[in-house]
């Protein structure tokens, strides 16, 4: 069994599926991002780096997070990587609560902000002061080590020509994110990531659906729909003697579907019940 690396468990992030609280009379995703930064002292900064129009999605999570009645939202419209290191933001994500990152294009988020005195602020934040960062969609997909930048909905099979990868921002470590999950059928987008890395741990993530995620310590599912995790420490793979369109070899994969209530224990590496409760490994044999 590959070790894991050791992670800040002190990290708070909600990563979220896509298409979050679509009836505004009932949301509970993003009020509860609301609540993991303070409530009404909550102070989000909101980057809209991947989306083509930043100015627009800044105004559209601004306008709802202050209906949620935050203290102060802040805008970071990303076009241009120097806008990244304009002091004025910097001192916003000083004192920010949460950091939230919208939807769009997760390649074109990681190429505006990945290196910037932005993003390294974001993750010693996280990491050593409390900050929370969530994302939806993009902002979601970036957060793994790995991310997937392209590669066909379902139907297709596991082949290395149909996934794209590129690194993603590390804020969750040996890990890989895909959203709209079984809404667009990516279950073989994971599958081939595992059978060329084992190592990762695989999050799929339906639409109005989150996980609030402590990195190395567990994960606890909120949301609409369900939260698919692939243990991808599989026992054979094929990956390193076949060419990108051949069939992909990966055996004895674990697969978790998860619905709201239900978490993940990263050190046990198994799932948890609404009560908290260690589901247990099944007996071999």
């Amino acid at each position: 069994m590959p070790a894991k690396r050791p992670q800040p468990r002190n990290a708070r992030l909600l990563l979220i599926g896509g298409a979050e609280d679509p009836d505004e009379r009932n949301p509970h995703i993003l009020p509860h991002l609301v609540q993991m930064a303070g409530g009404r002292k909550a102070r989000l900064v909101v980057c809209s780096a991947p989306s083509a129009e930043p100015e627009e999605k800044v105004d559209t999570y601004g306008k709802l997070f202050r209906r949620l009645g935050v203290a102060e939202v802040v805008g970071a419209p990303i076009a241009q990587r120097n806008q990244a290191d304009e002091t004025a933001l910097l001192e916003a994500v000083g004192r920010a609560t949460a950091v939230f990152f919208t939807g769009g294009d997760q390649l074109r988020l990681s190429s505006l902000v990945a290196g910037t005195e932005f993003a390294e602020l974001i993750r010693t934040r996280l990491f050593e002061n409390g900050l929370v960062v969530a994302g939806t969609s993009a902002g979601a997909a970036a957060a793994g080590s790995v991310m997937i930048i392209g590669g066909g909905a379902g139907g297709h099979t596991v082949r290395r020509a149909d996934v794209d990868l590129a690194p993603g921002l590390g804020y969750w470590r040996d890990s890989v994110v895909d959203t709209h999950f079984n809404q667009r059928g990516r279950v073989h987008r994971l599958m081939t990531i595992f059978a060329q890395n084992p190592q990762v741990l695989g999050i799929g993530l339906d639409e109005d659906t989150a996980v609030e995620l402590q990195p190395g310590t567990g994960f606890r599912v909120l949301g609409s729909g369900a939260v698919m995790v692939f243990d991808g420490r599989v026992t054979h793979s094929n990956a390193a003697d076949v060419g990108d369109e051949a069939i992909l070899a990966a055996t004895d994969s674990v697969l978790h579907v998860l619905p709201a209530g239900y978490g993940f224990d990263l050190q046990a590496m198994r799932p948890r019940l609404p009560s908290g409760e260690l589901i247990p490994e099944k007996p071999h044999g």
